[in-house]
């Protein structure tokens, strides 16, 4: 579930351009804080998967 949340709030702070640059300062327990508040239910280790994840796809 929490995966799908992960997707919903990327769409939702696609939608609301100002968020989604506020966001990009925060930190990850910030992240999980801001996503809460906005009705997604995300975890710490779901964000450092996924973004695991995105470093192996890209080889960065």
């Amino acid at each position: 579930m929490s995966q799908e949340h992960i997707d919903q709030l990327m769409e939702y702070l696609k939608e609301h351009p100002e968020e989604m640059e506020a966001v990009h300062s925060m930190l990850l327990h910030e992240i999980v804080d801001f996503a809460s508040k906005k009705g997604f239910e995300i975890s710490s280790e779901e964000l450092q998967a996924r973004q695991a994840l995105i470093h192996l796809i890209n080889g960065t």
